[in-house]
């Protein structure tokens, strides 16, 4: 039996889940070290230099953050794949060309923002049993199929109308009581 595709973009979101995760922590690691030299870099006269890069990185953090946020969305909200593939594409875009974020975890998110835009879901099975039924709806939905016409001279159920074999006592299909 071959396996049915996921019900959701799973490509796109492991590469933005990856994408995003390495822009976190690098980020972070970015931060980290700017907060790091920035007193040696105040001291030459460039302390203005280290607080725009801190809110540089913070906005990259804040970046990583919501690609992560987006990727989950995109895996518990696939039919809003196309829009969380933008928000993903757009992040990814500004945390690249930004400088925030690593270039590999943007290139991957990017990457996982256009698989998720043009990712399209799996077409329903073909199922004989849900001949009938409404689309996606469970077995047991919508009408039941009327009873087959009885032969003629064939007694029937009088509760659920299925034909009922000579001499019977009870319906085998619903287990009634069969009136002589």
């Amino acid at each position: 039996m071959q396996a049915s595709p996921p019900a959701y973009p799973r490509t796109a979101y492991l590469l933005s889940m990856i994408g995003g995760i390495l822009i976190l922590i690098f980020s972070v690691i970015y931060a980290l070290l700017i907060l790091a030299l920035a007193g040696y870099v105040a001291s030459f006269g460039f302390g203005f230099a280290s607080g725009f890069l801190i809110a540089l990185a913070v906005v990259a953090l804040i970046f990583g953050v919501l690609v992560l946020f987006f990727a989950m969305r995109l895996k518990s909200n696939p039919g809003s794949a196309r829009v969380y593939g933008v928000a993903i594409l757009v992040l990814a875009l500004i945390s690249f060309f930004g400088g925030g974020g690593f270039y590999i975890g943007a290139i991957l998110a990017l990457v996982g923002g256009i698989l998720a835009i043009i990712w399209t879901p799996p077409a329903p099975a073909y199922n004989p049993a849900m001949m009938g039924q409404p689309m996606g709806g469970a077995p047991g939905w919508g009408a039941p199929a009327p009873p087959p016409p009885p032969a003629p001279g064939q007694k029937t159920c009088t509760y659920c109308g299925a034909a009922v074999a000579p001499g019977a006592q009870f319906c085998a299909k619903c287990g009634a009581a069969v009136s002589p």
